[in-house]
């Protein structure tokens, strides 16, 4: 591996390039210890007349060192299309909207391991979950406050609970 391939992020991280199409052994490993963001390159139309193709890149977090489906990929497009749309007339906003995709390339991907400079293990108290079948309390589906179960309306906001 290259020495340009590792970098210092902010708080001591590491990140490190690699082919999530034959991602290392120690990432597959050791997934838990690495965040990685997957680079795509989408490629797309907003009609059948337009001769070359617009180009936006994607990416997308992942706590998996494989590659994400390409739904994901395309989903995450698709709502970056949406939210780049600022028109305020309803006709104007779907017709810009409207394109369609010709290629969703690879790029490269990202492993970023945290480094926080201590080899001591942090232990985290973890509350056990609830159980599913005490129903001893409901919701307020006005108000979400939290409710006996024999109650009849949300002592909160005074609507009717069924």
């Amino acid at each position: 591996m290259s020495r340009k391939s590792v970098m210092p992020l902010f708080g001591g991280s590491k990140k490190v390039k690699f082919d999530a199409r034959h991602p290392p052994q120690r990432f597959l490993e050791n997934p838990q210890g690495y965040s990685f963001v997957h680079n795509f390159k989408v490629h797309y139309k907003r009609g059948i007349l337009q001769p070359i193709a617009n180009k936006m890149d994607v990416s997308i977090n992942s706590q998996s060192p494989e590659l994400p489906p390409p739904q994901l990929v395309t989903n995450e497009f698709n709502q970056r299309m949406v939210m780049s749309v600022a028109h305020s007339d309803t006709k104007q906003r779907f017709d810009s909207a409207s394109y369609h995709i010709t290629n969703v390339e690879y790029k490269e991907s990202f492993a970023l391991a945290y480094n926080y400079k201590s080899n001591v293990p942090v232990a985290i108290s973890v509350t056990p979950p609830v159980n599913p079948s005490d129903n001893s309390f409901v919701f307020c589906r006005s108000c979400g406050n939290k409710l006996t179960v024999d109650s009849k309306f949300c002592n909160k906001c005074g609507t009717s609970i069924p």
